[in-house]
């Protein structure tokens, strides 16, 4: 058993300096040299930065030139680096390849043993009953598999697999890793293999010879997997950390791994004065860490001075404007503290005049804002460093653009086609591309950009890599289907990764990944190579301070939308103690693990907050942003502030010491130079997307939808308020939001099983229903099951049934009608002999000829775009009232080709913001039967402000 001590912490308690003592008074008192004391921490820069602490204390202390040698070269490093020691050192009994290789992606290591045990054992699918598993679903279960198998490895002695089947495949993975020397280890792998390592006898007792001291850092960013790791290295080991600073779980950390360790440790020794924040500061944040932990204790501060801790509320006219203006605010009033020479004392020191590198914008997320901030500051003329370290380059919007980069370079490597094609945009399954030729993998690229690409190796390394991305831009619209698909933040993201790689002047995409992630390394301590504030993440963000610090994007949703649910989940239960795994065919039990893991995401939320508010040493402010009460959206998931209990804290405004500010954007054209104490004007003119330059519309309308073309013909003012201004859509009773969100719902519900299900397959109907409705979390199963019903029962499924040679769901299509590019997806193909039908399903409460009437154009290019594919076969395209049970039969005639035609040409001729206006106003002088955008067109104020946005 062995010796454990716990240092614990708040921030700013001096863990980095307490230590560098321990290591020099084991070194001093002969308890150890250097060689024998293992020093852990959780990044290369922080291991950088104890290196260097324990070598000054070293000097001071008066230790020999050798010893500090000797320090140099120990093993002071982060967990993985020195797993991957351990491994290369006893590679033979690690079983892997010593020259072996970190891959960043587990499925491409794991993914090829699901496969293979569930095709060489084709019983496995037997034992999962088809109730519960469906052929189509099978990579999508695959792939929660091997995300499951690399979690539960983390939880050692403590995962329960509650399905016999999945138990088994697992065991079936750990075989095959176990029977074979790898050369390449995800992060995952490195972990598990250095555990199984340590638990070799004569491996543990020679480590244990070798290591006689253990020190972890960060103690509470560890996993059970490797607090065992851990206590297989030394018999003394020392852990030092806070849990409530326990902010990476979604990395696999498990901040109960700190209680548990608690429990059986030998001491607790508690740091309880505050080297980092002025007091007066420093016990107003007290104050609000009591309100989100309960058993918080008030630390003492060693430095007795001035700080102030404020919240400012800017009122928005519009959600789309909430970022410029929390950005304009912190520019603004970052510029004016500069210039009026506002005075602040830092670390016991006297007052001195505030630069611009004392400042830091705080933010959970800064990659959809970066781009903003940048261009705001750079209007101010206010000096910004953006620190984007994590997660930029992993990105779903950039790895597309890194794979291009990488075929330009590597055209033999299949992992560019992969990053490139596996994305909403292309719409290649990753799966497709994993298990087929390389030489094949090109057909998937579209011939344009194989054009493109092809041409462009000649000017590799000749060009610089941001001219061809530029290049790359114009002909392929990149950030424009980014917009599309991800939204206006991927947008952005896409915007700030141009702007880099320009800055870059990279040539290849080495250089360019190098100095995107210097970027990171440019802020080691509150103050940056040059005088400039610095943009950061939370979480990049740990471990430093700041003199003053602006945290924003409290508003932010907290909301993460899975593409797909997942089939299985997993989560660490504290009553029982365990990991537990659960299939989605456990219906309560994976419901319950599923609230399991979404109450210590905001558990986690909390300690985010926590972190953010101790980085600054003499000031905080605590920027939130509103929409004013007449467009206010209602319901929704909660923002970061909410869950935080922002609310509950300024309750207790004035107890606490908080100063609080309203900041209202006006409907004014005054200059923004005045100072921000007074009430903010704003300088926004528009909320148009920022892609969309003033005056230059035709790129928006390049691709269009039938649905766009229906909006269009309906109503021109709802088009314009819904696809080019991007208007929300907003209704007066909450009744009739729950009642248009459920039907939603109910629409998706329904075509999901109308997707899964086939008609050589009906009687796969009652478990397709399961789980669309599971997915989709739709309650009324009933209604449901009525619906597809009246479908699957109806006479022209009972004509068709024994016909069908082929059937297709969700089938996407591309038109081309003169000029213009026609996208869309048919909710269901039936192939038979010598005919085609199409059908598109409606779950409508009405539905009549004359609603019939309004889907003629999406009918007609359904009719068409498969006419092109099939010339040699009748094409039938009906619209099915699933209500009813009610086929709708549409009837080609060429007037429909010359409505369509006509529409287009309206809509390809909008090109000014003068020309939406006029769309708009001669709409409101038509006789209007009401939309879900009539919020905006029956309310004089709200046509005032649409009016004033486009003159």
């Amino acid at each position: 058993m062995s010796n454990i001590i716990i240092y614990t912490a708040s921030a700013g308690c001096g863990k980095t300096e307490s230590i560098a003592n321990l290591y020099i008074d084991l070194i001093n008192s002969q308890k150890a040299l250097p060689s024998e004391i293992v020093c852990i921490t959780y990044t290369e820069k922080a291991a950088r930065e104890l290196k260097n602490r324990i070598i000054s204390k070293a000097k001071q202390r008066g230790l020999d030139l050798i010893t500090i040698s000797k320090i140099q070269n120990s093993h002071i490093k982060t967990i993985h680096s020195f797993c991957m020691y351990l491994l290369r050192f006893y590679w033979a009994w690690a079983k892997v390849d010593t020259n072996f290789k970190i891959v960043p992606e587990q499925n491409r290591l794991i993914l090829k043993f699901v496969d293979h045990y569930l095709s060489v054992y084709p019983a496995t699918l037997g034992k999962l009953s088809h109730e519960r598993f469906f052929i189509e679903e099978y990579f999508h279960f695959v792939e929660s598999i091997a995300q499951e198998y690399f979690s539960s490895a983390k939880y050692v002695e403590k995962a329960c697999h509650l399905e016999d089947e999945v138990f088994h495949i697992f065991d079936y993975l750990s075989d095959r890793l176990n029977n074979q020397f790898l050369k390449e280890l995800t992060y995952d792998l490195v972990l598990q293999r250095t555990f199984e390592l340590l638990s070799v006898p004569e491996v543990n007792r020679d480590v244990k010879t070798r290591f006689k001291f253990l020190i972890v850092d960060e103690f509470q960013d560890s996993n059970f997997l490797q607090k065992s790791i851990f206590e297989n290295i030394a018999e003394n080991i020392y852990y030092v950390g806070d849990k409530k600073q326990s902010i990476y779980r979604f990395q696999g950390a498990e901040p109960e791994v700190f209680d548990e360790a608690i429990e059986n440790c030998s001491q607790v020794l508690e740091l309880c004065e505050n080297f980092r924040t002025n007091s007066e500061l420093g016990k107003k944040i007290d104050k609000i860490a009591t309100i989100l932990f309960p058993n918080y204790k008030p630390l003492s501060y060693k430095y007795q001075a001035d700080g102030f801790l404020k919240f400012v509320e800017i009122v928005n006219k519009a959600r789309e404007e909430i970022i410029q203006n929390e950005a304009i605010y912190v520019a603004k009033k970052i510029k004016n503290m500069v210039e009026c020479g506002f005075e602040i004392s830092i670390g016991g020191k006297p007052k001195r005049k505030v630069k611009y590198s004392d400042f830091a914008v705080l933010s959970r997320k800064i990659q959809n804002i970066a781009h903003i901030y940048k261009k705001v500051f750079e209007d101010y003329d206010v000096p910004l460093d953006i620190n984007f370290k994590r997660g930029l380059l992993e990105q779903k919007e950039i790895v597309p653009l890194l794979g291009f980069l990488d075929i330009l370079q590597y055209p033999d490597k299949k992992s560019g086609y992969l990053r490139f094609l596996a994305n909403d945009i292309f719409k290649v399954d990753r799966f497709t591309l994993l298990f087929c030729e390389t030489s094949t993998v090109e057909y998937y690229i579209p011939e344009d950009v194989l054009k493109f690409i092809a041409k462009q190796r000649e000017n590799l390394f000749v060009k610089k890599i941001s001219e061809i991305l530029y290049e790359f831009e114009d002909m392929f619209e990149y950030s424009y289907k980014v917009y599309k698909f991800f939204g206006k933040g991927a947008y952005e993201n896409v915007r700030l990764f141009y702007d880099l790689a320009e800055e870059s002047k990279s040539f290849s995409i080495e250089e360019l990944c190098s100095f995107v992630n210097y970027q990171g390394e440019k802020v080691s301590s509150f103050s940056s190579f040059d005088d400039s504030a610095v943009l950061i993440s939370i979480h990049s963000a740990k471990g430093l301070s700041f003199p003053i610090v602006f945290l924003v994007g409290l508003c932010e949703s907290t909301s993460y939308f899975y593409g797909r649910s997942l089939k299985l989940r997993g989560s660490y239960d504290t009553s029982t103690r365990e990991y537990r795994i659960v299939p989605f065919w456990m219906e309560k039990e994976y419901t319950r693990i599923k609230n399991i893991s979404k109450q210590q995401e905001k558990e986690e939320l909390k300690r985010l907050f926590y972190v953010a508010i101790t980085r600054p040493m003499a000031g905080l402010f605590l920027i939130n942003s509103s929409l004013r009460e007449a467009i206010k959206k209602r319901g929704g998931a909660k923002s970061f502030g909410e869950e935080v209990g922002l609310n509950y804290i300024l309750a207790k405004a004035e107890e606490i010491g908080i100063e609080k500010e309203v900041v209202e954007i006006k409907d004014t054209e005054e200059d923004l130079s005045n100072d921000f104490t007074c009430k903010q004007k704003n300088t926004i003119s528009s909320t148009l997307p920022l892609m969309i330059l003033p005056d230059e519309f035709e790129n928006r309308f390049k691709f269009l939808s039938p649905s766009h073309i229906m909006d269009f013909k309906r109503c021109p003012a709802m088009f314009s308020l819904k696809y080019i201004m991007g208007l929300p859509v907003f209704d007066e009773l909450n009744s009739k939001e729950e009642i248009q969100q459920n039907a939603k719902v109910l629409g998706t519900t329904v075509h999901r099983v109308l997707e899964l299900t086939s008609l050589r397959n009906i009687q796969s109907l009652d478990s397709n229903i399961a789980l669309a409705v599971l997915e989709n979390d739709f309650e009324n199963e009933k209604v449901v099951r009525e619906l597809v019903l009246n479908f699957f029962g109806s006479n022209f499924v009972k004509e068709i049934k024994d016909k069908v040679i082929k059937e297709e769901s969700e089938l996407p299509f591309y038109f081309k009608l003169g000029n213009q590019i026609i996208y869309g997806i048919i909710d269901k193909v039936y192939h038979l002999e010598d005919k085609i039908f199409l059908i598109d399903f409606k779950t409508n409460l009405h539905f009549d000829d004359a609603k019939f009437r309004s889907y003629i154009p999406q009918l007609f290019i359904y009719t068409m775009a498969m006419k092109e594919r099939f010339s040699s076969k009748r094409i039938f395209s009906s619209i099915f009232w699933l209500r009813e049970g009610k086929k709708f039969d549409y009837e080609q005639n060429d007037e429909h080709l010359e409505d369509v035609i006509d529409v287009i040409k309206k809509i390809r001729n909008i090109k000014t913001r003068k020309d939406i206006l006029e769309l708009i106003e001669e709409s409101l002088d038509r006789n209007c039967n009401g939309c879900e955008y009539e919020f905006y067109c029956k309310d004089e104020q709200n046509i005032k402000l649409i009016r004033k946005k486009l003159e």
